[in-house]
């Protein structure tokens, strides 16, 4: 088996928004950030409600893509129908018996040729490590990163992804990885195209209900402009910063996990082979 790895990329999404759009939608959605019961019931003011604090976050998913191709040979046998009176067949200088009461045949053995090939597209939560339905956010205008600590600039909370790219390789060929009976093999490869680490932009907006002294958060996203509210404070989390080499933690040793046993012979990608560099 051969495992080639392509492309392993950083990039960030650009917000779809402005500061201003968004302090413009956050001041929109004041009222409503602490609920419908509250709108009708309490019927807070707008200027009762106040943004106490912003923030820009940056979240993390993973996107990887790779095709299969299969070549081999395997020998089978062929029945071929002939009529009912029909009790031998002359095929190539060779005699071949007719069996069968109603449904009269005869053998024939040949070498099949085979070619199969397949495409896979995977998409993962990067806390989580389970598929995501993110599809809609790969068409928004990107920016390649050199790494996560540049995405830092200008004060966003970059959150680190808690599975880390051999995670994503390693269920992207399990899932092309097949079984076929095969006398010969003449390429069995997995092709990964690409592994693509993702950061999409949220922001988190803090309402202060000042006549009820309750908070509110409320979390927009920056591509799509959807809200929704989120229990608890802003996140605060203090998270450390992972180098490429830690996120593209690709080689022969972790992806050949999936396939016990079995030699795999890996081409590494630009970051996987600088780091086999040093």
């Amino acid at each position: 088996m051969e495992i080639n790895l392509g492309v392993e990329q950083i990039v960030e999404l650009q917000a779809a928004f402005s500061h201003d759009q968004i302090q413009e939608k956050a001041l929109a959605k004041r009222v409503d950030a602490f609920g419908q019961m509250a709108k009708l019931i309490q019927r807070p003011k707008p200027e009762d409600i106040e943004i106490t604090a912003t923030q820009k976050r940056l979240e993390p998913f993973w996107y990887a893509a790779a095709t299969a191709r299969y070549v081999y040979d395997r020998r089978a046998m062929y029945r071929v129908p002939v009529s009912p009176e029909v009790q031998s067949v002359k095929f190539n200088e060779t005699e071949h018996a007719v069996t069968g009461d109603k449904n009269r045949t005869f053998a024939l053995e040949g070498l099949e040729h085979c070619v199969e090939e397949a495409r896979q597209e995977l998409l993962l939560d990067a806390a989580t490590g389970k598929e995501a339905k993110l599809e809609k956010y790969l068409a928004f205008p990107k920016n390649i990163a050199p790494d996560v600590a540049a995405l830092e600039q200008g004060g966003a909370l970059v959150i680190a992804p808690e599975v880390r790219g051999s995670f994503v390789v390693r269920k992207l060929v399990s899932m092309l990885m097949k079984t076929f009976q095969a006398d010969q093999i003449h390429e069995e490869k997995i092709d990964v195209s690409e592994v693509t680490l993702y950061y999409r932009p949220i922001f988190a907006l803090e309402y202060l209900w000042k006549a009820k002294d309750k908070k509110q958060v409320v979390e927009f996203d920056g591509l799509t402009g959807e809200l929704k509210a989120e229990s608890g404070e802003i996140k605060k989390k203090v998270v450390s910063v992972l180098e490429n080499d830690a996120l593209f933690d690709i080689g022969a040793d972790a992806v050949g996990t999936v396939l016990p046993g079995v030699n795999v012979a890996i081409k590494l990608g630009r970051l996987a082979a600088r780091k086999t560099i040093k």
